[in-house]
């Protein structure tokens, strides 16, 4: 699957001009969306140096060889676990209220809360002069289990988390997003996913651009984002967008680097 974007920047005292924009653009009303994020960072794979490097008396190494370095070598990524929270009557406020199962006596019980979790993967977009963002991405719907347990056992570390709040317009094929990130208090990683007492008040909560600014997002997922057919559909829709909502929010490509979703080399062998 691939992901075709194009990013804005809303200031905090123009943001609730811009939902109303968009409500009328769309012809609905705002989606309220909040969402945990936990990061996770791919391991090297160990015995990498127990590899033969070309060079020497070793000449040059065997073609079998060549390809297992190359693969082990190869770059590593960041993944996700997004939680969708699932939400009650927010009538569009910021701390609306949260859906949460009740426990024996009937008291809301925060840890019970239910988050619809999916597993992410979104690659560096594309290089090059690009007229929207362009990169793959790859979501995987998750049931049940230790999710940070699988993901440890397949060579993922957790790194940290964080929380996004906002609101989703939809306009045939495209998600259009008004959100913010908020800092959630770390945790360890056995924790990470059931802790969810910061739900009780969000409002409390800082903001991680601490203007108080959003961020408007437009996507347009698409099987294949190769086929030529797909691609200038998915461009075509975007760019329309941006031309209609010019007035509201200069929609361009996001930075590259500031996408990049790959590990650093550094301290890698």
């Amino acid at each position: 699957m691939h992901e075709f974007a194009l990013y804005g920047q809303v200031s905090k005292d123009a943001h609730h001009q811009v939902l109303q924009q968009l409500a009328g653009y769309t012809r609905m009303q705002p989606q309220k969306v909040v969402e945990v994020h936990l990061i996770f960072k791919a391991r090297s794979p160990p015995g990498l140096d127990n590899i033969p490097s070309a060079g020497g008396s070793q000449g040059i190494m065997q073609p079998e060889v060549q390809k297992i370095r190359a693969m082990l070598n190869g770059s590593l990524y960041y993944v996700q676990l997004v939680g969708e929270v699932a939400l009650g009557d927010t009538k569009n406020q910021l701390d609306g209220d949260v859906t949460m199962t009740t426990n024996g006596s009937g008291d809301p019980s925060v840890s019970q809360t239910k988050i619809k979790w999916t597993f992410e993967f979104k690659d560096t977009p594309e290089a090059g002069k690009q007229a929207v963002s362009t990169r793959l991405i790859h979501k995987v719907p998750l049931e049940d289990g230790d999710f940070v347990q699988f993901l440890n056992a397949f060579g993922y570390d957790y790194v940290s988390r964080y929380l996004v709040v906002g609101w989703n317009f939809y306009d045939q094929d495209t998600t259009l997003s008004v959100h913010k990130v908020v800092l959630l208090p770390q945790a360890v990683a056995e924790s990470a996913m059931n802790d969810t007492t910061f739900l009780s008040d969000i409002s409390k909560l800082k903001d991680l651009d601490q203007s108080g600014g959003y961020i408007m997002q437009t996507t347009v997922e698409v099987v294949d984002g190769n086929a030529p057919e797909l691609k200038e559909k998915g461009t075509r829709q975007l760019l329309a967008h941006k031309e209609a909502l010019k007035q509201a929010v200069d929609l361009t490509p996001g930075d590259r680097l500031a996408l990049d979703t790959r590990v650093p080399v550094t301290g890698r062998r």
